[in-house]
C-alpha cells in the first residue's frame, strides 16, 4: 500500500498500485508519480499532502522512485456516474517541484518583494543567492540542507541574470539554459546539480531487438554548420569597423564585438557548399572587452535628501579609488553612462552605476549610484563595497586603457564560437524508445535506466551507423511491466 500523508505525517489516504499508476521523469521539465484510485466519497488533499516511496519499489525498481513526491497543484476527482463514486489520478510531484510556487528573491531574509532584478556573476554565486531562498523558506530535504555541486564541464564564465517575477524552479532551470551556462540542472536528495549526467558503457537499444518502437521528435532548431557570433555592446566604441559588419536585434543596428578581422564566421565542416551551410546567429553577452579592478580607499559621505513620502532622511554614498586604473572622464562613450559589476565580495555580481570625479576637482575618485534594484535601495549598511572588491567597468572606450583589449575580447569570442559550432554539428532530436517488456523483466533492476546512463542506438532507418546517446527521461507503468525512455 502506498501511504498518502498530510504535513505533520499523519495519514490521509492509503491505495494499492492500482492500474494506470506510473512515474516520468523529463530532465528540466517533470518529475512525478499518477496514483488512480476510486473512493465513494471526494478525499480533500491538500498541498504539502506526500508519499515516501523510499524503499517501497526498489526491489523492482532499482530505486528509480526513491524520493518524496508531494501535492503541488490542488487536486480534484471527476464523479464517475456508473458507480455514484469519485476518482482520482492524484498527481504528486517530486519535492523539489514545490519551488514552482515561491518567486525567487535577491534577499529573501528581508520583507521586500524584487519584482525583477539582475545579476551578472559565476554560477556558484547565483546558486549562492538560490540557497539563501530555500534556507529562507526552511526548505531541507529530510532534514539536510541543500547543497550545489558544479562538475568541470560548467564553464566558470559570469553570466548577466536577470529574473523578472520568476519563481524559484524557473529560474533555477534557466541558469541551465544553452545561452547561460549550457549544461544539466538534476536534483538528487538535498543536492542540486549542475554538469552533463552521463555515466555506463553504452547499452546496445536496436529496434526490433530490445525496442519494440523507436521515434524522433522534431529538430531542436540548434543543429548548425555555419555560426555568425557577437559578442557584448559593453565597450565598444563608434568607430569600431564598419557599420555594415554590425548586427541587428530586434530591428535595431547594434555595435557589438565581433569575431577577429578576416573570420566572418565559423564552419564546422571544411570547404562546405552553400547548401550544406545551415546559418545560426549566437550572441555572448558576457564577452567584451574587459578588465577586471581592485578598489581601495573606500570612504563613505552623507547627504540629507527628500524621500518619496516628502519626509527627510540620511543618505550613505560610497566611494572608491583605483590605483591601478588612470581614469579621465575624455575615456566614456559619448551617450553613455559608466557602471561597473562587482566580482567579489559581499556586492558580488551586483552592476551600479557609478560617478567619476564626482566633486569635479580632477581626482581619481569614484562615487558608487545608488540602485532601488534589488528590492532596496543598495549599498546599505549590510551589503557595501570595501577595500579589494574586484570589478569589471563599462562604458568607455578600452584603447585609452590598452590596445590589447579588443583584440582580446575578440580572441575569447572566437574561442566560444568554436565550442558552440562543436555543438550545434551533432543531431539535435530526441528519440523516444519503448522497451520491449520480456527483455526488462529478464533483468529489471539493469534495464530500468536512469537518467544519464549511456545508450547506443540501432534503426537502419534513422542512422548508418547507430547513435551513441544517453537517457535524458522515461516512463512506465507501476503495475505492468512497460517502460519508455527519452534519449538525447
Amino acid at each position: 500500500m502506498i501511504e498518502i500523508k498530510d504535513i505533520s505525517g499523519k495519514t490521509r489516504f492509503s491505495t494499492p498500485i492500482n492500474k494506470g499508476a506510473k512515474g516520468k521523469f523529463t530532465l528540466m521539465k517533470e518529475d512525478y508519480i499518477v496514483l488512480p484510485f476510486s473512493v465513494p466519497e471526494p478525499i480533500y488533499f491538500k498541498l504539502g499532502d506526500y508519499v515516501d516511496l523510499s524503499g517501497v519499489l526498489d526491489d523492482s525498481l532499482g530505486g528509480l522512485l526513491s524520493k518524496v513526491y508531494e501535492v503541488t497543484d490542488l487536486q480534484k476527482p471527476s464523479f464517475n456516474a456508473s458507480t455514484a463514486g469519485y476518482d482520482y489520478e492524484l498527481k504528486l510531484d517530486a519535492y523539489y517541484w514545490k519551488w514552482k510556487n515561491k518567486i525567487f528573491k535577491y534577499t529573501p531574509e528581508h520583507a521586500g518583494y524584487e519584482a525583477s532584478w539582475s545579476l551578472t556573476a559565476a554560477l556558484d554565486v547565483q546558486l549562492g543567492v538560490f540557497l539563501r531562498n530555500l534556507k529562507a523558506l526552511g526548505y531541507t530535504y529530510k532534514g539536510k540542507e541543500f547543497v550545489f555541486e558544479i562538475d568541470s564541464t560548467v564553464e566558470n564564465k559570469a553570466v548577466a541574470m536577470t529574473y523578472d517575477n520568476m519563481n524559484l524552479l524557473d529560474a533555477l532551470f534557466s541558469m541551465a539554459g544553452e545561452d547561460k551556462w549550457n549544461c544539466d540542472c538534476w536534483i538528487t536528495d538535498n543536492v542540486i546539480h549542475f554538469g552533463r549526467n552521463e555515466f555506463g558503457d553504452a547499452v546496445k537499444i536496436e529496434l526490433g531487438v530490445e525496442a519494440s518502437a523507436m521515434t524522433r521528435s522534431e529538430s531542436k532548431g540548434t543543429y548548425a554548420t555555419r555560426i555568425y557570433a557577437f559578442g557584448s555592446t559593453r565597450n565598444i566604441p563608434e568607430n569600431y569597423r564598419s557599420i555594415e559588419e554590425q548586427t541587428v536585434v530586434n530591428g535595431v543596428v547594434q555595435r557589438r564585438l565581433m569575431l577577429p578581422a578576416g573570420t566572418p564566421y565559423i564552419d564546422v565542416y571544411p570547404d562546405m557548399s552553400q547548401e550544406e551551410a545551415i546559418e545560426d546567429i549566437v550572441v555572448f553577452d558576457e564577452v567584451y572587452p574587459r578588465l577586471e579592478s581592485t578598489m581601495s580607499s573606500v570612504s563613505t559621505r552623507t547627504e540629507t535628501v527628500t524621500n518619496e513620502d516628502g519626509g527627510q532622511e540620511t543618505v550613505t554614498y560610497y566611494r572608491y579609488r583605483d590605483t591601478g586604473l588612470n581614469f579621465s572622464k575624455d575615456y566614456i562613450l559619448p551617450g553613455q553612462e559608466l557602471t561597473i559589476i562587482f566580482q567579489s565580495g559581499k556586492m558580488n555580481g551586483l552592476e551600479f552605476g557609478v560617478i567619476f570625479d564626482p566633486d569635479n576637482n580632477g581626482s581619481q575618485l569614484w562615487e558608487i549610484v545608488r540602485s532601488e534594484d534589488y528590492g532596496r535601495p543598495l549599498p546599505d549598511d549590510t551589503i557595501y563595497p570595501e577595500n579589494d572588491d574586484k570589478y569589471i567597468l563599462s562604458g568607455f572606450d578600452p584603447k585609452f586603457v590598452s590596445v590589447q583589449m579588443i583584440p582580446d575580447a575578440e580572441q575569447e569570442l572566437k574561442e566560444k564560437a568554436q565550442k558552440i559550432a562543436d555543438q550545434r554539428k551533432k543531431d539535435d532530436g530526441t528519440y523516444y524508445t519503448t522497451l520491449r517488456s520480456e527483455w526488462v523483466n529478464e533483468d529489471k533492476l539493469k534495464r530500468f535506466f536512469e537518467f544519464g546512463q549511456k545508450i547506443n542506438l540501432v534503426n537502419k532507418a534513422f542512422f548508418e551507423n547507430g547513435r551513441e546517446s544517453r537517457v535524458l527521461g522515461w516512463e512506465f507503468n507501476l503495475d505492468i511491466p512497460w517502460v519508455r525512455h527519452e534519449v538525447a
